[in-house]
């Protein structure tokens, strides 16, 4: 079957969070066509409990979706638990959870949809159904058989990878390492070209510590790895510049002249993304077979009974997922 490049699948998310409240709202506002995979009377169990309107349409392939998408939400079916509550996360729905991922992942890689969006998971709960589970990007690019992959926050601002990710702050400097770094910075050049349609990619590369290391005085890393990673992709053809100091790398006048950011770890990367504009801040993975993007806020637990959770984020997801 041919691509459709207006076609988006999203997933369920932890149905005790915000992720079906959100799915509602961004039905009348997303710009691109998308089915659900979810459980249809849990949706008008939502929507009834939260005062929100839709209509729900089943749907048992995904090119249906563009039939029903104006009138009503397509759902393509799968049960969860019958005792699901929003804001108390329920442990036996970790493998309804899995499943919408799943067939999210069949779909795309079936190229029957041009993309696919997760919503928000608790990554402790599946971490305890799944021993090995760490979160979204490493478990798709795991189904993926791809060993060199990256996450993106971008927003229309900025773009944001960190080299590092899901691993405690103390064992960040054991993964910086020359080789899977001039990885990292090919793939984000690659993506840049091929996915954001920029021809001559511009990417900062921040350091590791205060003030990028002062020299030494703070911290070898920037000497011994960034530069010479930087050194190699420069003669390779790779516009990149730094190690600039984290502390001010995020100028204005930064966010207008580089096109991506490549940074050491987690939150050196999305605290100036998702302060800047919270709201249209998404995830996009780097290097998979598909297209893939996500919400960047989580569950949502705390706010799931109350009607305020804003769809702003996975409304941009979607039409991210149909664009790239």
């Amino acid at each position: 079957m041919k691509k459709n490049k207006k076609l988006v699948a999203v997933t369920m998310g932890d149905p005790s969070g915000i992720s079906t409240e959100i799915i509602i709202k961004s039905w009348k506002r997303a710009a691109y066509t998308f089915f659900v995979i979810h459980d249809p009377e849990y949706i008008s169990k939502v929507a009834s409990k939260l005062k929100l309107k839709v209509n729900i349409k089943l749907i048992s392939s995904p090119e249906e979706a563009h039939g029903v998408f104006k009138k009503s939400l397509p759902v393509l079916p799968i049960k969860i638990e019958s005792n699901t509550r929003l804001g108390y996360p329920n442990h036996s729905n970790s493998k309804h959870i899995f499943r919408s991922i799943d067939l999210a992942i069949k779909f795309a890689k079936e190229k029957k949809v041009s993309g696919i969006v997760t919503n928000p998971i608790s990554k402790e709960i599946l971490s305890k159904y799944r021993k090995n589970f760490t979160g979204h990007t490493e478990y798709l690019a795991r189904l993926d058989k791809k060993k060199n992959f990256g996450m993106m926050l971008l927003n229309n601002k900025l773009k944001v990878v960190p080299f590092t990710t899901h691993i405690p702050l103390k064992d960040v400097f054991k993964h910086i390492k020359q080789k899977p770094l001039l990885e990292a910075v090919k793939l984000l050049n690659q993506s840049l070209k091929e996915n954001f349609g920029i021809k001559k990619p511009k990417i900062a590369i921040t350091g590791l510590n205060p003030h990028s290391g002062d020299g030494g005085l703070l911290g070898n890393e920037e000497n011994k790895i960034i530069l010479p990673v930087i050194k190699k992709s420069l003669k390779s053809g790779i516009l990149i510049i730094g190690p600039l100091s984290a502390d001010s790398a995020f100028q204005d006048k930064n966010l207008k002249l580089f096109d991506a950011f490549l940074c050491m770890y987690h939150d050196q990367a999305l605290i100036p993304v998702k302060t800047i504009d919270f709201d249209n801040t998404i995830n996009y993975t780097l290097g998979l077979s598909f297209v893939r993007t996500s919400p960047d806020h989580g569950t949502g637990y705390d706010i799931a009974n109350k009607a305020v959770a804003s769809e702003t984020s996975l409304v941009t997801a979607i039409n991210y997922a149909a664009k790239i």
